[in-house]
């Protein structure tokens, strides 16, 4: 029997989770979920596959035969972001990955926290500390991994302003293709003297590490260089500034487990990131299309069909996690979605959670009597449409230094 997608007239529900601005998400998904554990709705205006539970979200993530990342970013991001890692497959992604992994691994970490994370978060908070107060997305935490990243390749200082409007501009493919080029080629334009440099004179940067890495008598070439860069800052700096974001929203809207915190920072900053980014993860949904037609864990899939692997959907899941919607900095997640699974589990989350860690830290220490101004706007949304989430402003008072 052949396999068809169904109309728009045949969907289970009308909703749109990449488009439509839901009054409350977390209700919207626990709705779906409880009718069926893969639901027809619609992304982008179109009829899609929704996965909703954990169980259906970690196994498709593990099944690159059956939907290979590279079947959906390989047609659509190639021309912005390269051929990077999301567009390969099999060998190809084996070997490139290797490349690529030294400079990421996370015995690494300690030895980036003192010379590198808490002085570039120490300097955006001496910013404003004296003030009293701070919009901490603008002012902290759409700036920090920016610069983190920037800096761990060795960039000017100087660039550092250009460097998040490219990254932002070139996430953004769906919404404004052509200044996402625009964006893409100015950063290769920028990149390329300063590789050239490194690969002659190299340093203890991330740039010069990925010119000079060498695996099985292999090296990267300029352009995967440039592809991996291009996916390097929008995917881990927006998507580490956004998860930061709803973490301090989660502990700023809870104050007994703000307090818990603050009682002891050096021991529950990191279970607190860890837990504000199951709860909001900053990329709800992750794409993704089977090039086949499949029955897949007894559910039918026309080959081509969208699908949307719900990340906000299996962090909730009741079957995994007792009481979903509750923030606890307590819990102590696992298994969660957050930086993916399998073949393509992300290869900055060392870097990512150190630097959530650090951030925390560091605003909890700076900033005494940390609270959130009475603003009813706001809340947590999606920036790139709902594909990726955050809040849209943190609006804070604190005591500032005398």
């Amino acid at each position: 029997m052949t396999m068809t997608i169904p109309s728009a007239t045949e969907l289970d529900d009308q909703v749109d989770v990449i488009l439509d601005d839901l009054p409350d998400v977390a209700a919207a998904l626990h709705e779906m979920r409880a009718r069926k554990p893969a639901l027809w709705a619609k992304g982008f205006g179109q009829p899609a596959l929704l996965l909703l539970t954990h169980e259906l979200v970690s196994a498709a993530m593990k099944d690159e035969e059956t939907f290979p990342s590279a079947e959906f970013y390989g047609n659509v991001v190639t021309d912005v972001l390269g051929r990077n890692l999301q567009c390969m497959f099999g060998e190809e992604h084996r070997l490139n990955r290797a490349l690529v992994s030294p400079a990421f691994r996370q015995r690494l970490m300690p030895t980036l926290v003192p010379p590198l994370l808490e002085p570039i978060a120490h300097e955006l908070i001496d910013r404003f500390v004296h003030t009293g107060r701070a919009d901490l997305v603008a002012d902290f935490t759409s700036r920090y991994p920016f610069i983190v990243i920037t800096r761990l390749l060795g960039l000017p200082r100087t660039s550092e302003d250009d460097i998040k409007r490219w990254a932002l501009g070139m996430l953004d493919i769906q919404n404004s293709h052509d200044n996402a080029m625009q964006c893409s080629h100015e950063f290769m334009a920028f990149v390329e003297p300063i590789l050239q440099q490194r690969r002659t004179d190299p340093g203890d940067d991330l740039i010069s590490t990925l010119a000079t890495t060498e695996v099985e008598g292999q090296q990267l070439g300029d352009e995967e260089i440039f592809n991996f860069l291009r996916l390097l800052f929008p995917a881990g700096a927006d998507t580490t500034y956004l998860g930061l974001g709803s973490t301090l929203h989660s502990l700023l809207t809870h104050p007994d487990q703000m307090a818990k915190v603050l009682a002891d920072p050096d021991g529950m900053c990191r279970s607190a990131s860890e837990e504000g980014v199951r709860l909001n993860p900053p990329t709800a949904w992750i794409p993704r299309i089977n090039p086949r037609d499949v029955v897949w864990h007894d559910i039918p899939i026309p080959a081509g069909a969208p699908m949307f692997l719900g990340i906000m959907a299996a962090n909730r899941d009741p079957a995994v996690y007792p009481d979903p919607d509750r923030f606890d900095v307590e819990r102590r997640p696992t298994s969660v979605m957050t930086f993916g699974f399998g073949l393509h589990f992300c290869l900055g989350a060392a870097l990512a959670r150190a630097e959530l860690d650090v951030a925390l830290r560091v605003i909890l220490e700076r900033l005494p009597d940390l609270r959130l101004v009475d603003d009813p706007g706001v809340r947590i949304t999606g920036t790139i449409h709902h594909l990726l989430r955050g809040p849209n402003r943190l609006p804070v008072t604190f005591t500032a230094p005398r």
